[in-house]
């Protein structure tokens, strides 16, 4: 199978499914046709993680091939991608070739103690965002002074910048070949905070990393 079929912009919106035992693939298309006709546009992202395929006894490869057969046979014309979920650089390797979706799970990063002169830059970076931030779509602004920034900093700044080492280590393995990143915190004790959220972009961007969407864990319930 071409798994450069997929090339695509992910869109304002998409979902990630789990057709974990490979049947299901076209009847998933089947609903996303159903809501396209009905005016809402949502780009299929199957993802499977490491831990799946191990539990189930598959690999990346076939999961491809059935994505790309079930495109085949509905006739889906528009973008669609396979997400390499939740890896990191001891499992990426395995999803390199086949993935053009790449979720980046740093959420054991968390806590961690990044270096002093990486500290020292990110917190010089973000300085000017200190105070009152107006963020569109907020009730109230965010307003953050420098011990939370330092907290902020010591909890999240590790695990943006081993995103950066798993980011640049999928681009030598994809070489000119386009991808979507994701960079996933959602399996961690607590929710960040839309302050946290904040500077956590901000950390992504210094990383130069080009993320089209990020995975925080839920506030509250999420059933």
């Amino acid at each position: 199978m071409n798994s450069q079929k997929s090339r695509g912009d992910l869109g304002k919106y998409s979902i990630g499914i789990g057709d974990r035992f490979g049947h299901e693939a076209r009847a998933q298309l089947r609903a996303l046709e159903i809501a396209n006709e009905n005016g809402v546009f949502v780009t299929p992202v199957w993802n499977k993680s490491f831990r799946e395929h191990s539990i189930i006894g598959t690999n990346p490869k076939q999961t491809r091939e059935i994505i790309d057969m079930a495109v085949m046979e509905s006739g889906w014309r528009d973008p669609y991608f396979m997400d390499a979920d939740h890896i990191g650089l001891k499992t990426v390797d395995l999803f390199a070739a086949y993935a053009d979706f790449f979720t980046i799970d740093v959420a054991d990063y968390i806590g961690g103690k990044a270096s002093g002169p990486d500290e020292a830059a990110f917190l010089d970076a973000v300085r000017p965002l200190l105070g009152r931030v107006e963020i569109p779509g907020l009730r109230a602004p965010i307003q953050v002074g420098e011990k939370e920034l330092a907290e902020i900093s010591r909890k999240y700044l590790l695990p943006v910048k081993e995103a950066g080492k798993i980011y640049r280590h999928i681009c030598k393995q994809k070489g000119d070949t386009p991808f979507v990143t994701e960079i996933s915190m959602d399996e961690a004790l607590a929710p960040q905070s839309p302050t946290e959220l904040l500077f956590i972009l901000a950390a992504i961007a210094q990383e130069g990393i080009p993320i089209r969407t990020i995975a925080p864990k839920f506030s509250g319930e999420f059933l």
